[in-house]
């Protein structure tokens, strides 16, 4: 993947599904990802809604936005996003949970026309670099 598919990749997902929020119970979109430095580390991954539109740069994911850090496009190994999520909340008045569909049918077409490089299944749509 290139830095300009990178890009490509997350202008056309926030604008299919939505710019996104930290907390499952807020967000429009969801998604997990991880890099190759961490997969170096603990192999583990960072989950929250899609970047903001002004957080996507020519190179990089910015700095404190709903990522909470900055990502380089060349660091990402791999980003998972699941036709639906789960959400659930204890916030005032209580206890509520749901779930909310992502249109990776739509996104993936969208993608194809765009000629990102990326890979769907029953469940998700993801972009895994080798």
């Amino acid at each position: 993947m290139t830095d300009r598919e990178w890009h490509q990749f997350f202008t056309t997902a926030i604008r299919v599904l939505g710019a996104g929020e930290l907390r499952l119970a807020d967000t429009p979109s969801w998604c997990s990802w991880t890099t190759f430095t961490r997969l170096f580390g603990d192999a583990g991954y960072w989950t929250a809604g899609l970047p903001r539109g002004i957080e996507v740069r020519d190179t990089h994911i910015a700095d404190s936005g709903i990522w909470g850090q900055p990502f380089l496009f060349s660091d990402l190994a791999h980003i998972v996003i699941p036709r639906e999520f789960y959400w659930e909340t204890d916030a005032r008045p209580g206890w509520q949970c749901g779930s909310r569909a992502q249109d990776i049918v739509r996104l993936s077409s969208e993608l194809d026309a765009a000629g990102v490089p990326h890979r769907t299944t029953d469940k998700v749509l993801e972009v895994k670099v080798y």
